[in-house]
Order: C-alpha cells, then structure tokens, then sequence
C-alpha cells in the first residue's frame, strides 16, 4: 500500500472533535452538505422592450450545494488540546439560458453585443488549514467551556467562464476570469459543552479569523470565437487588506465505545466578503462585482481517540 493511502486511511478513521475528548491523539474525518452563500455571480442580462421604458432582466448561476471535506489531528492532554485541521471543498456547475432571438442576451450594459444564449460553468474552491490550541477555563459535571487560538492559512478561489452564442447555437464570444484569495493570520474562538450524560452531550462555539489577504485576478479575458476581433485582456493588480473569517456550529455528539465518538451538526461559514473579488472585468462589464463566498449546512463528523 502506498504511504499516501496509508495516510489518508488513518485520518479518515474518524473526526468528532468533541469539545474535550479523552486524553491521547485523536484522528477523524468530516463530511457536509452545504449550501454556497454570498454574492451570486452574474451569467448575463437582456432588455426586453416592455414600454414606455425598457426593462433588464438579469440572470445570475444558482448557487451549488458543495460537500466540503475536513480532516483532523489533535493531541489532547488534560484541560489543553493541540489540533491540526485541513478542510478542501470544491464545487463546479454549469448553467444556460434558454435561445432568445427576440431579445438576444448581453454579458453587461457597457460592452455591447446580443447572443441568443449565453453558456455558463463556474467552479468554487475553498481550502483552509487550521493550526489551534484549545484550553478548558470552567468545567463541571454539567458541563465546560473553552477558548482556542490559533494560526489560519486560507485560499479561496471563484473561477468561471461564460459563452455567448448566435441565433444558431454556434459560440462566438468568451469571457473568463478566476479571482484567488490568499490570506494568513490568527484566530480566537470560544467553545462550549453540555453534558446529557456520559454518551451524549451537546457542544457549540464560534470562531473568529483576522487574516492579511491578498485578492489577485489570474484571468481575465473577453476573446472571440469567430476568428476576428481577437482578445481582450484586462489587468488587475494585486491587493492585500485586511479579511474577518466567522464560523459557528452546533453539534450532537454521541460516544459509541470508550474512544470512538460521532456527532450530527450544523454550521456556517463565511470566508470574507472581499476573499475573491472580480472586480475590473466585472466594471467593465458592467455587472455588480462578485466578493468571496461562504457555506452554511449540515455536517458529519467521526473521531477515534488512542
């Protein structure tokens, strides 16, 4: 077996992150459901003629339910717990907007041109690597609460590409444009629990991530298909400013045997409003700019103690 798949077999043993787990090294795994929040993107607009004046309709990407991935390893010693967490989701769709020969769409109001479609797929990536100690400052049989801190590195990326079509179906026109958010810096949280008994208790908490992140556009491109008119390439620079990251959960936590925990949960994620922002090739566009996006769903969650 490789020393990859021995790795992630091992992580993936198990990831409850029960508040205050049984002393030793803990491995484990989470798994969501979770609907993309923020900004939606737009896939294009058309003016339909209604009088006396005429009327835009915009249409933007639905926003995809994604299944992040989180892995973990921690060290839990007394009241002091030392984690290493990794989460990865990445989300791709496509869309298009039904052949309009009457009122041909646009990409924007500024940058001409009518299509009879518009063919769109975007693809949404986050990935975030926490490095936290948590201490227990109040605990009882009822119960204890917690707070962390911590080291965060984030990226977050919003990639799409849109088509636009004749009459026909046939492409003639694309834009692109990938907006990368890269960001480094500390976290605080607090972290509480309430204990049903010694099987089932219930744990909830919020964290907080103040992070130095630098927003850049790879792509960005407006480029015909036909063969004529060749390409646009629009220039962005690089900026850097200053980006909260806020998570909060709820979880129902069940201990199965003496070391192997599980837990049901919600939680909600917001990775920054500026993380990935399009914002030159959108102005030129003439389109509301995107910025960044963020995850609110259900989560799965095993661990395994030794």
């Amino acid at each position: 077996m490789k020393k990859q798949s021995i790795l992630v077999a091992t992580l993936v043993m198990g990831l409850a992150l029960p508040a205050f787990a049984q002393d030793g090294f803990r491995v484990g795994v989470q798994f969501g459901s979770m609907k993309t929040t923020g900004d939606a993107t737009t896939l294009g607009i058309n003016n339909t003629g209604t009088s006396p004046n005429n009327v835009l309709n915009t249409y933007t990407y639905d926003q995809p339910t994604q299944s992040p991935l989180s892995l973990d390893l921690a060290w839990v010693r007394g009241d002091d717990e030392y984690a290493l967490t990794f989460l990865t989701s990445k989300k791709s769709t496509g869309t298009s907007l039904p052949m309009n020969t009457v009122n041909p769409y646009a990409f924007g109001i500024l940058l001409g041109g009518s299509y009879g479609s518009i063919l769109g797929s975007q693809e949404q990536k986050a990935m975030i690597i926490d490095l936290a100690w948590k201490h227990t400052f109040a605990k009882s049989d009822t119960g204890s609460v917690a707070f962390s801190a911590g080291l965060r590195s984030s990226k977050i990326s919003d990639e799409f590409t849109n088509i636009g079509t004749d009459n026909t179906g046939a492409p003639q026109v694309s834009i692109h444009n990938k907006a990368t958010g890269t960001g480094f810096g500390l976290t605080t949280g607090i972290h509480g629990r309430m204990n049903f008994n010694d099987q089932v208790w219930l744990t909830t908490g919020f964290t907080a991530a103040l992070l130095n992140n630098t927003n850049s556009t790879d792509d960005y491109t407006y480029q015909s298909l036909t063969g004529g008119g060749g390409s646009i390439v629009f220039v962005s620079a690089d900026k850097r400013q200053s980006l909260l990251q806020t998570e909060a959960y709820l979880r129902f936590n069940m201990n199965f045997v003496k070391t192997f925990n599980g837990y049901l949960g919600y939680e909600v994620k917001n990775y920054g409003s500026e993380a990935a922002k399009s914002q030159n090739l959108y102005t030129n566009l003439g389109l509301p700019s995107t910025s960044g996006f963020g995850l609110s769903g259900f989560t799965l969650g095993l661990s395994y103690t030794f």
